[in-house]
């Protein structure tokens, strides 16, 4: 339906739209999503007053939004490129492959000429190809794994590197013939852990041999652990939960500074998003994975959303690679994938605490939702029993632990990110019954104060990047669990850190 608007009212909707651009300039992208929508109000003609609010909606999360605002801007204007490319980054981002390969195309036949588009459609392609085949062959087993290909023998260390040195063990392994022989054997201690999280303080990097010891060792033992880990808090111990901490390297120092370094005395358990967003991503997840191997029995990391491929590419985990890495990058970033994919998906702390990135479930997910007693309600062995060696959309059991939120209205709703649902009271309270459950603690949204309480208690967001992507003025929180399952909540505020700027490695192009 066509729209006539007066010369005035023009006026105006552009002086909102350079208003929001500004906001959109200090990133402050939620109330420049506000300002785009009085420019939309005022004149609904204009197809990129959509897609730069699409634009605010992407790097907000709001994967759902930005789509709907990318259609509308495409009933305004089918052949306004911009629409395609923010649709095809929101589909990709809620893992809708066939669709965003589809706009990735329709920009490059539009624009043959953008280099940039055309790697886009490329590298979506090739994940959409990737998952049609493991979907087709559906077994773990049978996939090629990009650590098999990896001979240590070709990276050696250099020379020239002053940094921490790993220790050398003897151990035993069966030759080709199977035959029993000794070899030497990189491992993690004590005294290299300390060396690392000082060395990458000072902006340095491990060489590319360490960097493959640590994430062969580090997938091989995660992928022994099972999809929910069950957890005991020692007598003589107190456990801390952390949520997001997206690549704030130095934030992550402050936590240990403020509330102890990790030990089997001091375990910890990070809720996923280590990486992407803060541009110190490899040297969290780094230390993290270093941690893992020497504290296995009290160092705890769930995955969350931002473990997987189409967020990486996006929002700067795969970039800060090829960057630091740049002859292993596509290698490295590779490996790294596998060994998201390894990592567990929720840990179960004395019995009664349950926690998960993201959130619950649809009644659908739970599998005796099709039974005619069926309550729809997740139990905690479907969790134990999932593979989840998979991109999160795998399946709706894996892709809501990583994205569903919570809401304050009863029932579910959906997302506005696009995918997975949004919970409300009575389903925490049916899923904590049903599980002889005390709460749930998730992480995946960012929270003024570092920490909400929510659904009568039973549900807890923990968030632990303050000042966010160092725009924001949101301060950072961690949980402190005592054996008796007795929690306190413990705020902090941003520390200083190098000057790189967060998303300093996203994936943006002229299009975005």
């Amino acid at each position: 339906m066509a729209h006539s608007v007066d010369a005035e009212t023009v006026a105006r909707a552009n002086e909102l739209k350079l208003e929001a651009n500004a906001l959109f300039a200090q990133k402050k992208y939620h109330e420049a999503i506000d300002k785009y929508t009085e420019a939309i109000e005022a004149d609904p003609t204009v197809p990129a007053f959509y897609t730069n609010r699409a634009q605010c909606h992407i790097l907000t999360e709001g994967y759902g939004a930005a789509k709907q605002d990318a259609d509308a801007a495409l009933d305004v204007d089918s052949t306004f490129i911009k629409a395609y490319f923010r649709r095809a980054t929101a589909l990709l981002a809620m893992g809708q492959l066939k669709e965003a390969r589809a706009d990735f195309r329709e920009v490059t036949n539009r624009a043959p000429g953008d280099a940039i588009a055309r790697k886009k459609y490329t590298e979506c392609d090739k994940l959409y190809r990737r998952i049609q085949f493991e979907q087709a062959i559906d077994s773990e087993a049978d996939r090629k794994r990009v650590a098999d290909s990896i001979d240590l023998n070709n990276y050696p260390v250099p020379e020239s590197y002053e940094g921490p040195r790993m220790a050398v063990r003897k151990v035993s392994k069966k030759n080709k013939d199977g035959e029993e022989i000794e070899e030497d054997e990189e491992y993690v201690d004590k005294q290299f852990v300390d060396g690392i999280a000082e060395w990458f303080r000072d902006q340095k990097s491990l060489p590319v041999r360490y960097m493959y010891v640590i994430l062969m060792q580090v997938d091989r033992m995660l992928r022994q652990l099972p999809t929910l880990v069950d957890v005991k808090i020692p007598s003589n111990a107190v456990m801390t939960v952390c949520g997001d901490v997206h690549g704030q390297y130095y934030d992550v120092l402050n936590i240990f500074k403020l509330n102890g370094f990790p030990s089997e005395t001091k375990p910890y358990l990070f809720n996923g998003d280590f990486v992407d967003r803060g541009s110190f991503s490899v040297e969290v997840i780094m230390l993290f994975f270093a941690l893992k191997l020497l504290y296995p029995d009290a160092f705890f990391l769930n995955r969350g959303n931002h473990e997987s491929i189409g967020m990486n590419q996006l929002y700067g985990f795969e970039g800060e690679v090829r960057h630091k890495y740049p002859s292993q990058g596509k290698r490295m970033f590779d490996l790294f994938q596998e060994t998201f994919e390894a990592l567990p998906v929720a840990h179960l702390i004395g019995d009664r605490i349950f926690v998960v990135h993201g959130g619950l479930y649809s009644r659908e997910t739970a599998k005796n939702a099709g039974q005619p007693d069926g309550d729809g309600v997740v139990r905690l062995d479907e969790l134990r029993e999932m593979s989840r060696f998979y991109q999160p959309q795998h399946t709706s059991l894996l892709r809501e632990s990583l994205w569903s939120d919570p809401q304050n209205q009863n029932g579910r709703a959906p997302s506005p990110r696009g995918t997975a649902i949004q919970f409300g009271p009575d389903v925490t309270r049916e899923f904590c019954e049903a599980n002889g459950l005390q709460m749930v603690i998730r992480s995946h949204q960012e929270m003024p104060e570092g920490y909400e309480i929510a659904h009568d208690g039973r549900i807890v967001t923990v968030f632990s990047a303050p000042n966010y992507c160092d725009q924001s003025t949101n301060k950072g929180a961690y949980i402190r669990i005592t054996p008796e399952l007795d929690c306190t909540y413990h705020k902090f505020t941003a520390v200083p850190h190098p000057p790189v700027k967060a998303m300093a490695y996203a994936n943006m192009s002229r299009f975005m």
